[in-house]
């Protein structure tokens, strides 16, 4: 009887055998490690401290930004788990909200940081000031958007895209400003300057892990038979070009994000 027929068998590995994903996580780690440090590169080889080529910077940021990037490719791969909270009806509207809230908080903390470090010369007070007014900031835009959310959901579907694309031009264009006024900034002091290089490269490296870890790569054979030897090539040329004390000092100066990897890659 039909009713009575085993159920079909699940697959044993939905994103192909251990070894296969195994070698995809490496390669892609290796692709996005070369692809997230270029900006970091192009800085560090424009400091005047030694002939450092952009090849040479590249590779040897690539080499120190392999292992953490292998570590997030595996653990995003590992969070799609949580991630199918999202999936469903609905799910491209959550997803909007959620980022709207981080955008949101982005413009309000930046607002807020900038309004401390004029009116309160207090470094201990602003940063306990900050701290709180972050908490209730974040919670406030949280609650704001819910109830966007609930208000979207509610909405015909031709309501629910012009709320949706007006509210994302406008929050586009605060971070826009915001971001115009960070680079102006960071551009007449070199910390500030630094500070910048550090905010652009953990972005690209969050976005170049984000992509690695698609589903759709996991059981890609061809990368899990090329990417593997990419990344012991970068490693082993990276690490041999990190041994280059001025390449050093410039990744310590000009891209701080890598520097305490690149210190236990080769210590002094």
């Amino acid at each position: 009887m039909p009713g009575s027929a085993p159920p079909p068998p699940a697959r044993a590995d939905e994103g192909g055998s251990a070894v296969v994903r195994f070698g995809t996580a490496v390669g892609l780690a290796a692709v996005a490690a070369l692809a997230c440090v270029a900006p970091a590169a192009l800085r560090v080889a424009s400091l005047d401290a030694g002939d450092i080529g952009k090849m040479h910077a590249w590779i040897g940021l690539a080499a120190a930004a392999l292992l953490p990037m292998l570590a997030a490719v595996v653990v995003l791969r590992g969070a799609r788990e949580g991630l199918r909270a999202f999936a469903g009806a609905g799910a491209g509207l959550r997803l909007y909200v959620v980022a709207l809230w981080m955008a949101v908080l982005l413009v309000g903390l930046s607002l807020f940081g900038s309004v401390l470090r004029a009116t309160t010369h207090h470094h201990g007070l602003a940063g306990v000031t900050f701290a709180f007014g972050a908490l209730a900031f974040a919670v406030g835009d949280a609650l704001v958007c819910v109830r966007v959310f609930n208000i979207a959901r509610m909405m015909p579907e031709g309501g629910r895209r012009v709320l949706m694309l007006a509210l994302g031009l406008a929050v586009g264009i605060v971070l826009l400003a915001v971001g115009v006024r960070f680079v102006r900034a960071a551009s007449h002091d070199a910390a500030s300057y630094a500070a910048a290089g550090t905010v652009v490269d953990v972005l690209a490296f969050a976005l170049a892990a984000l992509f690695a870890s698609r589903r759709s790569l996991v059981s890609r054979r061809s990368i899990a038979l090329v990417g593997p030897p990419i990344a012991v090539v970068v490693a082993a040329v990276g690490v041999a070009m990190l041994r280059d004390a001025p390449l050093r000092t410039a990744i310590g100066e000009r891209a701080p994000a890598f520097g305490a990897i690149v210190e236990a890659l080769v210590p002094h």
